[in-house]
């Protein structure tokens, strides 16, 4: 049997190199920024977008994974459509029936490249040191989120060179995780950080599937950052007033991707977010990993963990948490963010 992890890191990796490819040129013409509309937006933003690059680098991760799992094609599930600018997007057999696709959209020469990147070798550069002892999974009961570039703003941003520091590329992520249909638990989770190092990339996986909970990096940077709690620039002041008072640092960074990253290597102990702006491909990945490590991935108003096995083809905003989140790294921590937020 094909490792799942595997191939859920080599998903992560072509996506990674779709976004990446966006940056080998001289001209912005090759993201085509679309504006989202109805369904499809975040309510939270007054403009929601996405590039080309999202939706080629989805369906990039989407054909890898049905390429080893071809009874998975039909449970992939991601937060782009696959039609931008009147296109309908998809990976050819080749690269040249690809890039003819993308010729429609972008220049020649932009297509060939995207093209490339979405067909590559990705080397299975993230994939040494992997767990060899995986339990055996039933993929007949595995469902996939895949939210191909998170942090779309920042990217914008980033490609175009109009990021202020720390945003922009850093702060874009490739986030793939893998449920159970069954029950809707979080099982495997991929953060892929395309821009990390300069561009060299870097993944974080976790696995929380009966008796294993384990999780890795390919970069090993784990810090154990207490007192630190990240919130959205949108959230209400009062909440992050009781953690000031509490005496907890309170940052804002881009990114739901991003902020959950943070969690998952102790560089923050926890993320909240009490309103209802992030979305089950947002979370389904960083929640694996955070439930290998101990922690876990609540709704902000309830407290029950989220699960992700929603009906297929719903509109978008059938997919939100609507209920806000509560992510964090272990239970010691939830304790004292429950006994926060109840003062």
């Amino acid at each position: 049997m094909k490792n799942i992890l595997e191939t859920l890191i080599n998903a992560s990796e072509k996506a990674a190199c779709v976004a990446r490819s966006c940056c080998a040129g001289v001209t912005n013409e090759v993201l085509l920024v679309a504006e989202k509309f109805e369904g499809d937006a975040n309510a939270r933003f007054e403009r929601d977008f996405k590039t080309i690059a999202d939706v080629l680098a989805q369906e990039a991760a989407k054909t890898e994974i049905a390429s080893d799992f071809p009874e998975l094609a039909e449970h992939v599930r991601g937060e782009e459509c696959s039609e931008i600018g009147g296109v309908r997007i998809e990976l050819c057999d080749s690269v040249e029936g690809t890039a003819d696709i993308l010729q429609y959209l972008v220049a020649p020469a932009i297509a060939k490249r995207m093209a490339e990147a979405a067909h590559g070798d990705t080397d299975h550069k993230f994939c040494d040191n992997l767990p060899k002892d995986i339990p055996e999974i039933d993929t007949s009961d595995v469902g996939i989120w895949i939210d191909p570039i998170d942090a779309t703003a920042e990217f914008i941003a980033g490609v175009q060179g109009h990021a202020n520091a720390d945003h922009g590329l850093p702060c874009v992520t490739v986030l793939i995780g893998a449920y159970l249909r069954s029950t809707g638990e979080p099982i495997i989770g991929v953060i892929n950080q395309p821009f990390y190092d300069n561009g060299k990339g870097r993944v974080v996986w976790g696995i929380n599937y009966k008796d294993m909970h384990e999780w890795g990096s390919s970069y090993v940077v784990e810090s154990n950052e207490k007192n630190i709690i990240l919130m959205s620039a949108a959230e209400k002041p009062e909440i992050a007033d009781k953690f000031r008072q509490a005496g907890w640092e309170v940052k804002s960074l881009p990114g739901a991707g991003h902020k959950l990253l943070k969690v998952a290597l102790g560089e923050a102990a926890a993320y909240i977010m009490s309103q209802g702006t992030t979305f089950r491909w947002d979370t389904c990945a960083p929640h694996s990993i955070l439930k290998a490590k101990g922690g876990d991935l609540i709704s902000y108003s309830t407290q029950i963990p989220i699960t992700y096995n929603n009906e297929m083809d719903l509109e978008s905003q059938d997919y939100c948490n609507k209920e806000g989140i509560i992510a964090y790294s272990d239970e010691n921590t939830e304790e004292k963010i429950k006994k926060i937020l109840k003062n």
